[in-house]
Parts: structure tokens; sequence; C-alpha cells
């Protein structure tokens, strides 16, 4: 039972991403996406993206953080254009194609960053120094 709670986390990060991913999918000319399909497309970039900061670790932080950032953002809005593009469906209920997928993806990172920057702010408000 002690190993329940290093779970938390990474089952928070899934249901926080997964309702990102449901907004901006809304956020996205009211486009709309299954809860399913938000969470599998959270779980495969959580999975893909800490693989790669494994890897990274790894060898040493061989590759600088700058250029983590931004391969990131290229898996995230190139998953987001393969996975989205047939699974989001617009409000007329045609599929929103890859480009789509890929803007979708780009909202959803822009509000994750977002997010960050306020819950940075916030706990260094928070916490005394």
């Amino acid at each position: 039972m002690s190993s329940f709670p290093s779970i938390v986390p990474l089952l928070v990060s899934v249901a926080l991403y997964t309702s990102i991913n449901k907004l901006a999918a809304f956020l996205y000319k009211r486009a709309r996406l299954s809860w399913r399909d938000a969470c599998i497309f959270s779980l495969i970039l959580l999975t893909v993206l800490g693989l790669g900061t494994l890897l990274n670790r790894l060898s040493g932080n061989a590759v600088p953080l700058t250029v983590l950032v931004a391969v990131g953002l290229v898996i995230q809005v190139g998953l987001g254009a393969w996975f989205l593009s047939s699974r989001a469906r617009t409000a007329a209920g045609a599929p929103v194609g890859g480009k789509g997928g890929a803007v979708m993806a780009l909202i959803a990172y822009a509000l994750m960053v977002g997010l960050g920057v306020l819950a940075a702010t916030f706990l260094t408000a928070l916490l005394p120094q």
C-alpha cells in the first residue's frame, strides 16, 4: 500500500492533460473530442515524452533544455496531427484533419505552458522564502 502515493502524480498528470486536450478541442472551432480519445492521446504523449526525458537523463543530460522543449513541441504537434486528425470532429461532424489536429495539439501545449507559469507564480508566492 505504500507505493500508491507514488502513482498519484502520474494519475493527476494524465487527468490534467486529458482535460486540457478536451478544452483545446473546444477552443478550436468548437470541435468535439471524446474523453476516451483525449485520454489515449494524453497517455501516448506522456509515454513518448517521458521516454525521451529518461533517455536524455541516462545519457547525462546530453541535449540542452531549449532543444528538448523545441523537440517536445514538434513531437506533440506531430502526434496531434496524426492521432487527432480522424478522432476529433468539427461541430458539423466532419473530421478536423491533420492541420486541425496539429492546431489542437498546439493549443493544448500553449494551455499547459500557461498553466505551468501560473502554478510556478502562485507556488513561489505561497512558499516562504
